[in-house]
């Protein structure tokens, strides 16, 4: 038995392929609900604590991200500076 499909007009192919789509959808859905649940039932601290844990957590990743984007920053804008004055000392030899 051929187990191949045959489509008789784009349309169908389309068709199929939506529901195909739909389906994916609701079992990723589906499947991500169910780890939601499985987490917050094995979670080994309550959920204020875990709260908590996790404000700490961000507030630690962005001072870290603010630290390391800091330099970078500043050396821009000592760049953008230096571009300026060259610009501007270029446009009055110009002149």
């Amino acid at each position: 038995m051929n187990t191949d499909r045959t489509y008789y007009s784009h349309d169908a192919e389309v068709r199929a392929m939506r529901e195909i789509t739909k389906l994916t959808l609701l079992c990723l859905t589906f499947g991500l609900g169910i780890g939601a649940a499985l987490a917050l039932f094995f979670a080994p601290a309550s959920g204020k604590r875990s709260r908590a844990n996790f404000a700490r957590t961000i507030e630690e990743g962005l001072a870290t991200g603010r630290e390391a984007v800091e330099p970078v920053v500043k050396r821009i804008e000592e760049d953008f500076a230096d571009l300026r004055h060259n610009v501007e000392a270029g446009v009055t030899h110009l002149k």
